[in-house]
């Protein structure tokens, strides 16, 4: 069965939170035995993968047209801005199921050309709640105003998803709230994607806190800062590595490494390394993708905030601590033990029937004989 897949980004490297949901999603519809058409957005560091030639039958890239004139627009910026009309005449060459990928890509949801094909939209995130979030935790600036406009947008625009056949939430929390946003659409809880190819071996971990992340995200700046603030004074004998994309910290603590855009071993060898990880946001929205990453890759333990937990049940596996003074309290008890191999085959056998379930759940796609 023939599929296109519009994705918000080139969602290789998977090396975030969507890229990661969409990459493996594309290799699951692939080993379902879907023909797989990606139309997807050239932007930033993003451009033209072989890996998708592979995966995918065929591959469309386009460029995302930003700018300041972009803005004046009443539809929200991260839609405006995929408007490409090629896309749209691709999307028409034939009748195959649509899947759109986050509300991004939903500039030609309710496009009259597209009235009589099948369209299920995956929702990352309830959109709007997580740019007002944004709004209130950046300050007072100009990024306060853009994200507090972006986000009364994204509400207005939300109603566009009552022209979709089937939306697929990646959290329950997100299914009920979408529930409430286009009442009595057909939605359910499409697990998140993601690979869980356990490592074959494991590697003995060391004595030091990691917090990994796109540090050219202001939501994974901030919780690197609470850290830098709140947690590193309290812990001077403990070292602490932060790493990630893009740093640009004026003041760091001695006991504090930065890795600047580390390569996939580099990071691959501090997630199986690190003791403790600190899992920190204050964005309680969607699926924290790199919580999964690091229960898949990591062998130590993991201490989490409730924004970090929100709407999901992999708190399981972590140790939760929100204000500075637990957090404190936890990495001086866990920093001189392992994680038993015990808990580690627990959370491999978890995992793996999340997996599973997303995979069994694909079978929702097969128009026609689902809904």
């Amino acid at each position: 069965m023939k599929i296109h897949v519009v994705s918000f980004q080139v969602p290789y490297p998977a090396d975030y939170g969507g890229a990661i949901d969409v990459f493996y999603k594309l290799k699951a519809l692939r080993e379902k035995g879907y023909e797989v058409i990606l139309h997807t957005y050239v932007y930033g560091d993003r451009h033209e993968e072989p890996v998708l030639e592979e995966l995918c039958n065929e591959v469309h890239y386009y460029r995302r047209k930003t700018g300041c004139c972009k803005q004046l627009s009443t539809l929200p910026y991260i839609v405006i801005t995929r408007d490409n009309k090629q896309l749209l005449k691709d999307l028409c060459k034939d009748d195959a199921p649509i899947v759109f990928e986050g509300l991004h890509t939903c500039y030609y949801l309710d496009h009259p050309a597209l009235a009589h094909r099948k369209k299920i939209v995956r929702m990352h995130n309830v959109e709007h709640r997580y740019y007002w979030r944004l709004a209130q935790q950046s300050g007072w600036n100009w990024r306060t105003i853009y994200y507090a406009i972006e986000s009364w947008r994204l509400r207005c625009f939300e109603h566009q998803l009552q022209h979709a056949d089937l939306i697929c939430a990646i959290t329950k929390a997100d299914m009920q709230a979408l529930d409430h946003i286009v009442p009595g659409k057909k939605i359910i809880h499409l697990p998140v994607f993601f690979d869980a190819e356990f490592p074959a071996d494991t590697m003995p971990t060391e004595p030091f806190v990691l917090y990994h992340g796109n540090l050219a995200v202001e939501e994974n700046q901030q919780a690197a800062e609470f850290i830098f603030r709140h947690i590193t004074p309290r812990c001077p004998d403990v070292k602490f590595v932060v790493a990630g994309r893009n740093p640009k910290f004026k003041n760091v603590p001695n006991n504090v490494q930065i890795i600047d855009s580390p390569s996939d071993e580099q990071l691959d060898q501090l997630l199986r390394t690190a003791r403790i990880h600190l899992m920190l946001t204050f964005q309680p929205t969607g699926i924290k993708l790199k919580l999964l990453n690091t229960l898949v890759r990591g062998n130590g333990h993991i201490i989490a905030n409730h924004d970090m937990l929100y709407g999901h049940s992999l708190g399981r596996f972590c140790t939760r601590a929100d204000k500075a003074e637990d957090i404190v309290e936890a990495i001086y008890n866990l920093i001189s033990t392992d994680l038993p191999a015990k808990e580690l085959e627990r959370r491999q056998a978890y995992l793996f029937k999340i997996k599973k379930a997303g995979i069994s759940r694909l079978s929702l796609f097969q128009i026609g004989i689902s809904f």
